[in-house]
């Protein structure tokens, strides 16, 4: 049976040490992949627009949503990375299945935060990939 991809299951993980044991919470979440196409056109194409065949400028990913954390550390954690402009290793795991899960290498940024009186702290977060971006192989 295959693995069912759904929000339920969206959880962020960051590399601590070797592994990806550090939680860092679940995600509500809009993840886009980025990459330009490279225009080759010469007046020689009659005015016609020529792309650059599988090659593509300023690729990436863009992780963007609302996380509910997992603990007080790493809420504190994932600001202090924000506001230093510092990167960390990230996992995206949709399944609890590695061959699943997008690995990159992120800063977060544009980060907001919603604390309601009696009820959890949520942040709107936006993390930007550096770097290659893998799935389903750990980086």
């Amino acid at each position: 049976m295959a693995n069912e991809i759904n929000g339920t299951t969206c959880l962020l993980y960051r590399k601590d040490g070797a592994s990806y044991d550090a939680i860092v919470g679940q995600l509500e979440m809009t993840s886009a992949v980025l990459g330009n196409t490279i225009d080759v056109s010469t007046k020689n194409d009659n005015d016609f627009v020529k792309i650059m065949a599988g090659e593509l400028a300023a690729k990436g990913q863009t992780v963007t949503g609302s996380i509910i954390y997992s603990s007080d550390a790493e809420y504190r954690n994932l600001r202090d990375l924000a506001f230093a402009g510092t990167n960390a290793t990230f996992k995206v795991d949709f399944t609890g299945n590695d061959t699943d899960a997008v690995f990159f290498i992120g800063i977060p940024t544009a980060m907001a935060d919603a604390l309601p009186i009696g009820d959890k702290v949520s942040t709107s977060i936006t993390i930007l990939s550096l770097g290659t971006v893998s799935h389903g192989t750990p980086l």
